[in-house]
């Protein structure tokens, strides 16, 4: 029966055998590299995704427009395919016109990392159908967002903590980008200057395993080939061309935020639209193909177009390989198509992304980019004429610093430029250019094209620059243990009356089993009332299902900011080894108690560095003396107490905390009482604080 027993603990298919494996890994990660192991899978399972994804849109794309597509498909299947996206977010739940990497980036911050994994493979099928369709965008976005599920789900199976868990969703991110790109280092930048938001040891090692192992999937079985292969080698002729570049990355920043603000702006057109949301990608669809009429160019990704009427020969179906090869044309009037092109892809992309199309930003980043570097160089073509100026150099350069100023990621965009093309020759004006708009964007506004949507949400992303006095207190510490909880099969009714009887405004939802299932708030069954009769409603039928946790141990900063992101006033406290387990309930008044206990706790530190700073002082000391019972100075006032001259009390600890001493305080037996007096004067300060009994007479 023991080895029975010791064989069920150990399968992994079990709860108990997770907690086990979780063990194992948290106690050898660091020495045997267990979390690299669990990496590696997450970036082959993130690899092959990546083929099903894109040998799936290719299917599509062949399906739907054939080999020689005719005028009427500009518009018609850009709209049926907007219609099928519609249907598929209807099919998933999902109303939120977030893009891959920004859900990502609020499933870190909100739901400690939980990426629902049915939703998300919906909506790689609503990629699929977008892209495969003609919506103007990439496939970047959303195999980020299918490997952050691949890696959330890992940490969650798992059981690990959140820190583990962030890495493993970084190493998902970094093995999309790597994937989809064919550019295994700008993957692993990307995760790290993006979702991990700076270089830490631990997960740049858990990420660089993962995006070399989903690149080498990716190009063994869909082939090595670079996305945008450069056939000539630019190189920094002249030095004086250092300006131009200088000036590309000040005009990448201006058209980065146009390109912002108009998706900004149309994003606030569709979410306040009457019409159903499910039609809304059909909309964004018909905006696509009425642009695509004059400028078929701007359909897609850039790469691999269909083969539309109308369509440039100068550009044909790699549109961003043209412009980097020199291309379209020469002089004034390439640079004039160029430019109409670059504002046509603004439009196009925004009114794809804003209206729900589960595509990317970063392709259409890349197409807006070199279409204006590609403009500017054949402007200075003819300015400057007999200098020897490349515009297909200025292109290749303009990708990396639109993507520098819009994404505010400068290594993630000369890496992946490099990577895209296998073109070296262009190291200074590629760190020019991209720095300059990165340094300028910082200044001019906050955010990203991935943090926008955030902030405007509430939501604070990267973790805090300093300490704050909230992570120095656990949610453990200060949270509601056993709280009340309702069961699902309640009715409302008497739930509503529940919420009378008690004041409470909320309460956890448990299952039958007692697993969490949800919350409800006094607000849910006001909405739900009103006026109506609630019949046969139950808690289960008005709660809301997707929770934001945390776990006891889990700094209190962090509750406090998923709470305010969500405006909610509690936030169920989980077990860290099983998320389904309530082990406590904090609230608004627990952040209070919380407060406080933080703030007394850097008093003790600063008081203890004070000491140490202090301690040099010529013939002076610090020493700690508990107070004894029936001492001199057992339940006297700080002030009536007679000290020893230059002897100052600095600080006080009472059952765990520390106080501030000041001259009413009264001491009492048990106190640990931390002074600074002379040299001299240490034994005399012990005899006021020690027990009578214990003092020699001749001292007393």
């Amino acid at each position: 029966m023991r080895a029975a027993t010791t064989m069920r603990d150990r399968n992994p298919l079990t709860r108990a055998g997770r907690a086990a494996l979780r063990t194992s890994i948290l106690d050898r990660s660091r020495n045997d590299g267990a979390m690299l192991a669990i990496a590696a899978a997450v970036g082959i399972g993130t690899g092959l995704l990546a083929v099903l994804l894109v040998t799936l849109i290719v299917l599509v794309k062949g399906f739907v427009w054939g080999p020689s597509p005719v005028r009427w498909q500009v518009i018609a299947v850009p709209v049926l395919g907007g219609f099928v996206v519609g249907g598929l977010r209807v099919l998933s739940g999902s109303q939120s016109h977030d893009s891959g990497v920004t859900a990502t980036m609020r499933a870190i911050a909100i739901h400690a990392g939980h990426i629902p994994v049915l939703r998300t493979l919906v909506k790689g099928l609503g990629t699929v159908v977008s892209i495969g369709t003609g919506a103007a965008g990439g496939r970047e976005g959303p195999m980020v967002l299918l490997g952050s599920m691949v890696g959330s789900t890992c940490g969650r199976w798992l059981a690990l903590d959140e820190e583990r868990s962030r890495s493993l969703i970084a190493a998902g991110a970094a093995s999309g980008i790597a994937a989809s790109f064919n550019a295994p280092i700008g993957g692993m930048l990307f995760a790290m200057e993006v979702i991990i938001g700076g270089f830490k040891v631990r997960s740049l090692q858990v990420v660089v395993i993962a995006a070399v192992l989903s690149s080498v999937i990716s190009r063994q079985l869909l082939g090595g080939e670079l996305i945008y292969a450069v056939e000539r080698d630019y190189v920094l002729e002249d030095p004086r061309e250092l300006l131009l570049y200088a000036a590309l990355g000040v005009l990448a920043v201006l058209v980065a935020r146009t390109s912002m603000a108009t998706e900004e702006a149309m994003k606030r057109r569709f979410t306040s639209s009457p019409l159903p949301d499910w039609t809304q990608p059909a909309i964004g669809g018909l905006m696509v193909g009425v642009l695509a009429l004059g400028l078929p160019e701007v359909l897609g990704t850039g790469h691999d177009n269909p083969p539309l009427p109308l369509l440039s020969p100068a550009v044909g179906t790699d549109p961003v390989r043209s412009f980097i090869e020199g291309g379209p044309g020469t002089g004034l009037a390439a640079a004039g198509f160029l430019l109409v092109l670059m504002v046509g892809k603004i439009l196009a992309a925004n009114s794809s992304i804003a209206s729900g199309h589960p595509v990317g930003e970063l392709a259409p980043t890349l197409f807006i980019g070199a279409s204006l570097g590609g403009a500017l160089g054949h402007v200075a073509t003819v300015v400057l004429p007999g200098t020897g100026i490349e515009p297909g150099a200025y292109a290749l350069v303009g990708m990396a610093a639109a993507f520098g100023a819009s994404g505010k990621a400068p290594l993630t965009g000369i890496l992946i430029v490099f990577e895209l093309t296998s073109d070296y020759g262009l190291v200074l004006p590629l760190m020019l250019a991209t720095g300059l708009a990165t340094f300028l964007a910082d200044r001019l506004w906050e955010g990203s094209i991935y943090t926008r949507q955030l902030r405007r949400d509430g939501v604070v992303y990267a973790e805090p620059d300093d300490i704050d006095v909230m992570q120095t207190v656990s949610v453990g510490e200060v949270m509601t243990t056993d709280p009340d909880t309702v069961t699902a099969d309640m009715p409302v009714v008497e739930l509503a009356e529940r919420f009378v009887a008690t004041g409470h405004h909320g309460y956890p939802v448990v299952d039958a089993h007692g697993r969490l299932a949800g919350i409800v708030t006094r607000s849910d069954v006001d909405a739900r009332l009103g006026d109506a009769d609630p019949g046969d409603l139950t808690v289960g039928d008005i709660a809301t299902t997707t929770v934001s946790t945390v776990t006891p141990d889990d700094p209190v900063f962090r509750a406090v900011r998923r709470m305010a992101a969500l405006n909610v006033g509690r936030i169920p406290v989980v077990a860290a080894d099983d998320r389904g387990k309530l082990v406590g309930l904090i609230r608004r008044s627990d952040l209070v108690q919380a407060y406080q206990r933080a703030i007394t706790r850097s008093m003790g530190v600063q008081q203890r560095k004070d000491r140490s700073r202090l301690r040099e002082l010529a013939d002076t000391r610090f020493a700690e003396v508990v107070v004894a019972p029936a001492s001199l100075a057992d339940g006297r006032q700080i002030q009536h107490i007679e000290w020893p001259e230059r002897t100052l009390v600095t600080g006080i600890r009472r059952g765990g905390e520390s106080l501030t001493p000041s001259g009413t305080t009264r001491l009492h037996a048990g106190d640990e009482v931390v002074f600074l007096t002379g040299s001299e004067s240490i034994e005399d300060v012990r005899v006021i604080l020690a027990d009578p009994a214990t003092v020699p007479e001749e001292t007393a």
